[in-house]
């Protein structure tokens, strides 16, 4: 469980195992969505829609305190904003859809301790 800081997301919406597990439910259900969709952006070379999809995945993970995709994303929108070299970008995609997978199975643990 090294990728996730529950204690960040309890601190923001309590510790009601319940609400815990809906907020994390939702994330595993919009994250992939967002990333295939960002990828795709990238892909295309769509530096706006780059930006878009890692603005909400940025803030999607810093509720839930997936700080260090949090830093990340954030890195990826400055880059997209500032229309950077696509192939740097896709490769910080590449690596974030990596480190989002391993973050999926983070949840899923925390998720049937609560």
């Amino acid at each position: 469980m090294a990728l996730l800081d529950l204690d960040h997301l309890k601190r923001i919406v309590g510790d009601d195992p319940a609400f815990l597990r809906q907020v994390l439910q939702i994330f595993i259900r919009n994250a992939p969505v967002d990333m295939k969709s960002l990828a795709e952006a990238s892909e295309a070379e769509e530096h706006e829609q780059v930006a878009f999809f890692s603005h909400k995945l940025k803030s999607a993970c810093g509720a839930i305190g997936f700080n260090s995709a949090y830093e990340d994303f954030k890195q990826v929108e400055a880059m997209a904003k500032e229309l950077h070299d696509i192939q740097s970008i896709q490769e910080k995609v590449n690596a974030l859809t990596e480190q989002c997978i391993g973050c999926m199975d983070d949840i899923e643990e925390i998720m049937n301790g609560l």
